[in-house]
C-alpha cells in the first residue's frame, strides 16, 4: 500500500494504492468532509492495428450533485494506461465554498498527486 498527501489551500489532499493482484484501487480523499463522491474504473486497451500501443478505457459513477467527476474518470484512464492493469479510481473532496477556479487549481494538485503516484509505482 503506498499513502501520498498534499496540501490545497490549507486543505489535506489524500491518495492511498491498493495493490489487489495486478491490478489497483486507488483513493482521492480529503477537505472539509472526505466522502465518496464518483468511482471510476479504468481498463488497459491494446489497440488491434498497433499491439504495441497501450491505450485505455473508463467507465465512470456519481453521486448526484458531485463534482469529482473529472478528477475520477481522467486518474483511472491514466493509470490504467500508465501501469497496463485494471484499476479502480474513488474520489471524494468536499471543500466549503469551493469556486470554480479552486476546482480548477485542486484538479491541477490532484493530477500531481497521480503523477507522483505513478512514478512510484513504476520505479
Amino acid at each position: 500500500m503506498i499513502n501520498l498527501s498534499t496540501i490545497y489551500n490549507n486543505h489535506t489532499i489524500n491518495c492511498i494504492a491498493l495493490k489487489i493482484g495486478k491490478d489497483f484501487n486507488i483513493s482521492i480523499y480529503g477537505g472539509d468532509i472526505p466522502h465518496i463522491g464518483a468511482v471510476a474504473l479504468g481498463i488497459p486497451v491494446v489497440l488491434p492495428h498497433n499491439i504495441n500501443k497501450v491505450t485505455s478505457t473508463a467507465s465512470l459513477l456519481t453521486v448526484p450533485g458531485h463534482k469529482e467527476d473529472n478528477i475520477a474518470l481522467n486518474s483511472a484512464k491514466l493509470l490504467s494506461k500508465k501501469l497496463n492493469t485494471t484499476v479502480t479510481v474513488c474520489c471524494g473532496i468536499h471543500i466549503k465554498n469551493i469556486t470554480p477556479l479552486d476546482i480548477t487549481n485542486l484538479t491541477i494538485t490532484v493530477d500531481e498527486l497521480i503523477n507522483d503516484l505513478i512514478y512510484k509505482l513504476c520505479n
